[in-house]
C-alpha cells in the first residue's frame, strides 16, 4: 500500500481528516491555503490519466476473476505481450486470441474498465465468498487472531500491516457476527487492501443486519458506510456509480472530507474537471464554508505593500486565523515617538544620532534573529507538532492580510510611499532655492549671509517634509501595534516554550525593523542638512528616545514548563497487566497517555492512545503504534530510543480543527534506575470507523 492510502486508513479510524492531497495540496486543515482555482483546475485535469485507474488486487488473488476491474488498455497490452511469446498452434493460443478480440471490441464500444459484477448483478460475489477471500489474504497466522480493540486495529494500520488489521477485524466479526459496524470497518480496510468487490459484499451484509450504526467522532455511522461504498466503487473503476453513495454521505455529514475527496475523484474520472476541482477545494479543509469569506493572500503588484489585492479568482486564499486559533493572548507593543529637528541647527546635532540609531538597530535585529533561529525545530518538535507549528507560522507570516491588520498595513505603507514621493521634489526645490539665494547675495558677503540662505531654504524644506515623516511614523506605529498583538496571539498557540520564545523573538525583530528602517529613515531624510558655514558651535540636542519594548515575557507567565509522572501495572496477576499511564502538565496543556506493553507478541511493540487538553478548551487525540528499545539491564546507564506513529485529530470549541499523520521519535539517556513505577488499572473503549478515502493522487 502506498503511503497516501496508508494515511487515509489511519485517519479514518478516529474519523480524523485524512491527509488527502495532490501535488503540494495538503489536507485537511481549515488553515489550508488554496491557490487560484484556474491554476488548480489545470493541475487536476493533468492528473486524470494517473488518478483514474481501478484499485483491484492482482488477478491471481483467490476469488477474483482474471482481468476483472482492470484498465482495458492494460489488459489488451498484457494479452498482446502474452501472444508474442506463444508459437503458432501452441496450446491456449486460440483462447488468448479470442479474448484479445473481445477486449478490442469492448474498447471500440467505449469500455474503459473491465466490469466486475457486484450486488444483484449476475456472478456477483457473495458475503461468504468475500469473507473467505479476506481470510485467504491474511493467511493461516491471521486466522489465529482471537480479537482486537479499536486501538489494536489502529496500531496494525500504523505499522503498515493491512493484513493484520484485516485479521483483527475478521476476528471481531467471528466474535460478533451481527455487529454491523465491524463489517463497515472491515469493508473500508478491504478496499484499501485492493478488494473493493469484497468490500461491497460486506457492506451489503451490514445493511441487511439493520439497526442504527454508532457515530464515532460525532459522524453518523451511515455516512461512513456510504463513504466506504463509494470508495469501493472507485476501486472498481465505476466512477458514475460511486457518486451516488458519496453524495448521500455528504448529505448526512457535510464535513466528512473523505467522502468529498472521493467524490472529487469520481467527478474527475467521469470527465467533470471543474466539478472535481471545486469538490477538491472544499475537501482540502475539514469544515465547509464558502470561499468568498477567505482572506486574499496575493497583492496585485508585488513590492507595493498593501496597494491592492488581486481579484479573488487569481489569488491564493485562506480562512481567517480566528477560525482555528486562540487569539486571546496577544501582547501590546507601542513604538516610541522619535524626536524630529525643529531647525537646521537641531538637524545638524541629531543627524549623526539617527545614523548611530540605525547602526544600533542592525545589531539589535541581528541579536533577535539569532534568538529566533537558535531552536532546532527538528530536534524539539516531532513531525506532528512540526505540522502544527507550520500552521501557526503560516498564519503569522500572512498576518498582514487579516482584517485586524490589513487597514493599518495599507496606511503604513501608503504613508511610507507618500514620504518617498514627496522627498525628491521638496529636495529639488530646496536646492534650487539655495542656488538662487547664493546668486542673489551681495559681494562681498559674510558667512552669516550664507548660513541665512541655507537656514531659510532648509527650514522651508523641513517644515514641508515634517508632516510626511510624522505621518509615516504614526502609521507605522499603528501597524506594528496591530501586527504584534495579532502575531503574538498566534504564537501563544505553540505549546513548546522554546519554540514559542523563538517565534516571539522573530516577531519582535519584525516589529523593530519597522522602527529602525522606515521611521529612522524618515528622520535621516529630514535631518540631512548642509553644515554651518560660520565656525560656530552647534548646541547638543538629546535624542531622549524611550526604550523600545521587548517580547521577553512569555504569555504563560513563567509558570510550569513541564511536570511528568508515569505509572505501570507491574504484575501479570493484576487486572490490566501491561497497561501503562503517563501524564504531563505544562503552562499550556495537560497530556494523558494509556499504552500497552506488547502487541502481536512483540515485547518492544505496543499500541497507545493519548489525549491532550489545553486551557483554551482545545483537545488532541493521538492513537497508533509505538516501539521502544531500551538499554539492557545491568548497563551503567539508562535510556533508549522510542518511536510512535499514528494519526491525530484536533478538536476546538467549534468542532474538528486539524488532523493528519504524526510520527514521534525520541531518545533518552541517564544514570540510575527508573523508580517511577506505581499501580494503575483502567481501560479505554472507543468506537471507530474506517471512512476509506482515495489515496493521494500525488504525494507531497
Amino acid at each position: 500500500m502506498n503511503r497516501g492510502a496508508h494515511l487515509l486508513s489511519l485517519a479514518a479510524l478516529l474519523l480524523a481528516p485524512s491527509a488527502l492531497a495532490a501535488g503540494s495540496w495538503v489536507s485537511l486543515s481549515d488553515q489550508t491555503i488554496l491557490g487560484p482555482e484556474a491554476e488548480m483546475r489545470k493541475q487536476v485535469g493533468e492528473l486524470r490519466t494517473d488518478a483514474c485507474k481501478p484499485a483491484v488486487r492482482d488477478y491471481k488473488t483467490p476469488g477474483l476473476p482474471p482481468g476483472g476491474g482492470l484498465d482495458i488498455d492494460a489488459a489488451i497490452k498484457s494479452l498482446e505481450d502474452m501472444l508474442k511469446t506463444m508459437a503458432p498452434g501452441a496450446q491456449g493460443r486460440e483462447a488468448v486470441e479470442q479474448s484479445l478480440k473481445r477486449l478490442r471490441e469492448q474498447k471500440e464500444k467505449g469500455t474503459k474498465v473491465l466490469p466486475l459484477p457486484v450486488r444483484r448483478e449476475q456472478g456477483a460475489m457473495t458475503f461468504e465468498a468475500a469473507i473467505k477471500t479476506a481470510e485467504t489474504l491474511v493467511g493461516a497466522p491471521g486466522r489465529k487472531a482471537t480479537g482486537g480493540t479499536s486501538s489494536d486495529v489502529a496500531a496494525a494500520l500504523a505499522a503498515k500491516s493491512p493484513r493484520a488489521a484485516l485479521a483483527l477485524l475478521l476476528a471481531g466479526h467471528r466474535a460478533k457476527p451481527k455487529d454491523a459496524m465491524t463489517l463497515v470497518n472491515l469493508a473500508g480496510v478491504l478496499t484499501l487492501a485492493g478488494l473493493p468487490r469484497e468490500a461491497i459484499a460486506v457492506l451489503d451484509r451490514a445493511a441487511e443486519l439493520g439497526g442504527k450504526l454508532p457515530a464515532p467522532g460525532g459522524v453518523p455511522g451511515e455516512a461512513i458506510a456510504l463513504t466506504n461504498r463509494g470508495h469501493a466503487f472507485l476501486g472498481l473503476g465505476r466512477w458514475s456509480e460511486a457518486q451516488i453513495p458519496l453524495k448521500q454521505a455528504l448529505a448526512l455529514a457535510p464535513d466528512l472530507s473523505e467522502a468529498r475527496m472521493n467524490l472529487s475523484k469520481a467527478l474527475l474520472c467521469s470527465g467533470d474537471v471543474t466539478g472535481a476541482t471545486r469538490e477538491l477545494r472544499t475537501a482540502l479543509r475539514r469544515t465547509v464554508a464558502p470561499e468568498s469569506s477567505d482572506l486574499i493572500l496575493t497583492e496585485d503588484t508585488p513590492g507595493t505593500h498593501g496597494d491592492a489585492l488581486k481579484p479573488r479568482e487569481q489569488a491564493s486564499t485562506r480562512r481567517s486565523a480566528g477560525t482555528m486559533f486562540d487569539l486571546s493572548r496577544g501582547a501590546t507593543f507601542d513604538l516610541p515617538q522619535l524626536k524630529l529637528p525643529r531647525d537646521r541647527r537641531e538637524a545638524i546635532s541629531l543627524h549623526p544620532k539617527y545614523e548611530a540609531l540605525e547602526r544600533e538597530g542592525r545589531g539589535v535585529l541581528n541579536g533577535l534573529q539569532a534568538r529566533a533561529t537558535a531552536v532546532n525545530l527538528s530536534q524539539v518538535l516531532d513531525p506532528g507538532e512540526r505540522r502544527w507549528f507550520e500552521r501557526v507560522n503560516g498564519a503569522i507570516t500572512t498576518s498582514v492580510y487579516e482584517p485586524e491588520v490589513w487597514p493599518a498595513y495599507q496606511s503604513a505603507y501608503a504613508a511610507h510611499y507618500a514620504l518617498n514621493k514627496a522627498f525628491r521634489p521638496l529636495a529639488d526645490t530646496r536646492n534650487a532655492t539655495i542656488e538662487a539665494g547664493m546668486k542673489a547675495l551681495p559681494s562681498p558677503h559674510t558667512c552669516e549671509d550664507v548660513d541665512k540662505v541655507y537656514d531659510d531654504a532648509y527650514q522651508t524644506y523641513m517644515d514641508a517634509l515634517r508632516p510626511y515623516v510624522r505621518a509615516q511614523e504614526q502609521a507605522m506605529a499603528r501597524f506594528v501595534s496591530a501586527r504584534v498583538r495579532f502575531e503574538t496571539a498566534l504564537a501563544a498557540n505553540l505549546p513548546d516554550p522554546q519554540v514559542r520564545a523563538a517565534k516571539r523573538a522573530a516577531i519582535e525583530a519584525s516589529a523593530k525593523s519597522s522602527f529602525y528602517g522606515p521611521v529612522v529613515y524618515g528622520a535621516i531624510l529630514i535631518s540631512d542638512v548642509f553644515p554651518l558655514v560660520c565656525n560656530k558651535k552647534v548646541p547638543d540636542v538629546p535624542l531622549d528616545l524611550a526604550a523600545l519594548p521587548t517580547l521577553d515575557l512569555d504569555p504563560c507567565g513563567g509558570a510550569l514548563s513541564s511536570m511528568k509522572l508515569k505509572s505501570k501495572v507491574p504484575s501479570a496477576a493484576l487486572k490490566g497487566a501491561g497497561l501503562g499511564l503517563s501524564w504531563s502538565l505544562s503552562c499550556k496543556k495537560i497530556d494523558i497517555e494509556l499504552s500497552t506493553s506488547s502487541l502481536m507478541d512483540a515485547k518492544w511493540l505496543g499500541g497507545f492512545a493519548s489525549a491532550s487538553l489545553d486551557w483554551n478548551g482545545n483537545a488532541t487525540l493521538f492513537t497508533g503504534v509505538k516501539a521502544e528499545l531500551k538499554l539492557p539491564s545491568g548497563a551503567p546507564a539508562t535510556g533508549g530510543l522510542g518511536a510512535k506513529e499514528g494519526v491525530y485529530i484536533k478538536f476546538g470549541q467549534g468542532g474538528i480543527q486539524d488532523a493528519g499523520m504524526r510520527v514521534e521519535l525520541k531518545g533518552s539517556l541517564g544514570a540510575g534506575p527508573d523508580a517511577s513505577t506505581g499501580l494503575w488499572e483502567g481501560k479505554i473503549e472507543q468506537e471507530f470507523g474506517v471512512a476509506a478515502a482515495v489515496a493521494y493522487w500525488r504525494e507531497r
